[in-house]
């Protein structure tokens, strides 16, 4: 693991190194590529699942259905030039195939996320974004986890529940949480197969937006970049 003093480009180069779930990934026809993308002073850090099939094939994040849907979000509350401002990643960084006879991608598994979350962690210390943005579920929970290992406790006092895996939609989607002199976003994925979601959490998911929306405003992200 790297160095708790790397730098930014350190960690990067580590990670798109990492081989660790090389035979996991096998079993789905994967080959290891870790995918993110941003530099060092994005204000912003966009926390997805995991990259997709067309993350994977344009090695890309965010280059999908629903990075399209992102994309649009983050311009309807004003934010300019996406890519040069976001700091794009996910819980973990390679394409974790498709569900078996199914067209939908997997959901990576405990030990994935363990082999990964140590390289978000990292991720978080180095960047210090002003902003953190967590899409879908896996997203929230692997943000409580990190904030668990620093302050021991955390989930019982703000949630009352025993572990971040306890933790469900309403706990976290339509709130705003501070850290790091960051404030932290929880969304529901722009995913397809968040529509359920959607659908039966509309308040929380207009809350989200609205508060995507303040945050953005806040910090003059919606003015021109140059």
């Amino acid at each position: 693991m790297v160095e708790e003093s790397a730098s930014l480009a350190q960690l990067e180069e580590e990670i798109r190194s990492c081989r660790r779930c090389e035979e996991i990934l096998s079993k789905f026809g994967v080959v290891p590529r870790p995918i993110f993308r941003g530099a060092e002073g994005c204000p912003v850090m966009l926390i997805g699942q995991a990259p997709g099939p067309r993350e994977y094939e344009r090695n890309l994040p965010f280059h999908g259905d629903a990075g399209a849907s992102i994309r649009a979000l983050f311009a309807a509350c004003g934010l300019n030039n996406f890519d040069g401002i976001v700091y794009q990643t996910s819980v973990t960084k390679c394409f974790p195939g498709r569900r078996p006879n199914s067209s939908s991608d997997r959901k990576p598994g405990a030990q994935e996320v363990k082999n990964c979350l140590g390289f978000l962690a990292h991720q978080l210390d180095l960047l210090r974004p002003k902003l953190i943005v967590c899409l879908g579920e896996l997203a929230w929970k692997s943000y409580v986890s990190i904030r668990e290992r620093e302050e021991s406790g955390y989930c019982h006092q703000v949630f009352t529940k025993r572990r971040p895996s306890d933790l469900r939609l309403p706990d976290l989607v339509g709130k705003r949480f501070s850290w790091r002199g960051a404030a932290v976003i929880p969304m529901i994925h722009p995913s397809g197969s968040a529509n359920g979601a959607r659908a039966q959490y509309p308040a929380q998911d207009n809350e989200s937006k609205r508060l995507l929306h303040n945050e953005i405003e806040r910090l003059h992200l919606n003015r021109p970049h140059t």
